[in-house]
């Protein structure tokens, strides 16, 4: 039974199991083994740093999977440049494919000095779970986790197997999905994958549940580095050609220009949903902007309104760091920039670096690639998806739409996709526009956010794999 395909099969399945688990009190079960999962992956300081406590924590999770039931020989902690990355599965009958979920355990690393709370220690303070990494991923991690034990404790047998990854490098390298991609898809492959790292719920100025927001597709992340060079000299005898001089001309004209305008499906579908609860005149442009046949300038006007609109219809390139010059009194012999661009679906690293060298248009700028970048397709979003997604999100928040979306940023997903899983990231965990932290200070989840998303997995899981 493939459910990306059968909508009628989906949707009853869907209701059945639903109706099933409706009873759920608002005082989620197991809460207290939420809370013990993600307080422990939060005292680790599992950042790029330190990859052993990477691994420390990845063991403390394969452990805790052995002491709830699951058989050493379906958890493997698998290694790529030093760093661990989980692969666990859930043993089903087999009458369908497997489902694979994913979450990461790495995080920014953080300087204890400058939060109200050390960020590698869990703390609760009115209404929130403080620390490094509560939204950016290990909250994910821990509902993957807390589920597995859950399911397992109640003996539910899946029809599928449900594949639980969670890697070490999401935020530096990403080499542990990917390596898991091109050499392990004996341990990975599935019919589809749901992604913890991704999508989420958004609240009104309210507080109230405005949109659910599940992700589709994500730009492709690549950065170039520009570099200006010259013999130098004294700065008491300046010359016409100043390296810094140079690179700034090419930096401005990067500024100056603006990729095409664009949609793809994902989109198209973001803005029509997300029309209905915007407001004033940005919520006319999306229904407008949505229509067939696009029009840019519609397209235009939206973008000029709306930073995160421009950015979601079209790729982006921005300066995001500079160095030049040895000594004050010296000439610069080199000056350096990163351009870090955000790519639509569709479009590749050659093309925009074909776009920025056309732009610049100076021969003695060099363009170097600070990483390989691989593009991929979105995922399709069709009723069977959408459908799954309408019925579980009505039920804990009721009148809430579904939304499509495309991440701006990137994550593990984008390497699923590549080798033709369709990936769908639904992190389930709702927030306030102006308080998202992820990377940054005093990182937070609600308290009560976090149990609803840990539920909501746990029907999603549930639906998916009966």
């Amino acid at each position: 039974m493939n459910l990306l395909r059968s909508p009628s099969a989906m949707l009853a399945i869907s209701l059945a199991t639903f109706s099933a688990s409706a009873g759920v009190p608002a005082a989620y079960a197991d809460r207290q083994l939420n809370e013990e999962l993600l307080r422990e992956m939060i005292e680790f300081r599992s950042s790029a740093a330190f990859p052993e406590a990477i691994r420390a924590l990845l063991d403390r999770v394969a452990e805790r999977l052995v002491t709830a039931g699951f058989p050493t020989a379906d958890i493997e902690i698998v290694t790529n440049d030093g760093i661990a990355n989980l692969v666990a599965r859930y043993r089903g009958t087999g009458d369908a494919e497997p489902v694979l979920t994913m979450a990461h355990v790495d995080v920014v690393d953080a300087e204890p000095d400058a939060w109200q709370e050390h960020p590698f220690r869990f703390a609760e303070i009115d209404g929130y779970y403080y620390g490094r990494g509560t939204t950016d991923n290990k909250a994910g991690a821990a509902t993957l986790v807390a589920n597995f034990i859950r399911l397992k404790r109640e003996g539910f047998t899946p029809a599928r197997d449900i594949i639980m990854v969670l890697t070490g490098d999401e935020e530096s390298t990403g080499n542990g999905i990917g390596h898991l991609t091109s050499e392990r898809m004996d341990l990975i492959g599935a019919e589809f994958a749901l992604n913890t790292d991704a999508g989420g719920g958004v609240y009104d100025d309210n507080g109230e549940p405005q949109a659910f927001n599940v992700q589709t597709s994500e730009k492709l992340y690549q950065s170039f580095e520009l570099e200006a060079t010259n013999p130098g000299g004294h700065s008491s005898v300046p010359r016409q050609d100043n390296a810094i001089y140079a690179l700034v001309r090419a930096l401005g004209r990067i500024e100056g220009h603006d990729f095409p305008l664009e949609l793809n499906d994902g989109t198209r579908a973001f803005f029509e949903r997300s029309a209905q609860f915007a407001h004033g005149e940005t919520g006319e442009l999306m229904r407008e902007v949505a229509r067939e046949p696009f029009d840019v300038g519609v397209a235009e006007r939206l973008a000029d309104d709306n930073a995160f609109s421009n950015a979601t219809l079209r790729t982006t390139c921005v300066a995001t760091q500079l160095a030049g010059g040895h000594a004050e009194n010296a000439l610069p012999r080199s000056a350096r920039a990163t351009v870090n661009c955000r790519i639509l679906p569709g479009h590749s690293p050659d093309e925009v670096e074909g776009v920025l060298r056309a732009v610049v248009d100076d021969e003695s700028i060099s363009f170097r690639r600070l990483a390989d970048a691989f593009p991929s397709s979105p995922s399709p979003w069709n009723g069977d998806v959408a459908g799954r997604f309408d019925v579980l999100v009505s039920e804990m928040w009721a009148g809430t739409p579904v939304v499509p979306s495309m991440s701006t940023g990137a994550t593990d997903g984008l390497w699923v996709r590549n080798v033709g899983i369709p990936v769908y990231g639904v992190s389930a965990i709702f927030e306030s526009p102006g308080d998202v932290r992820a990377h940054g200070l005093d990182e937070r989840i609600g308290v009560e956010e976090f149990h609803e998303a840990v539920e909501f997995w746990y029907r999603l899981l549930r639906s998916v794999a009966s």
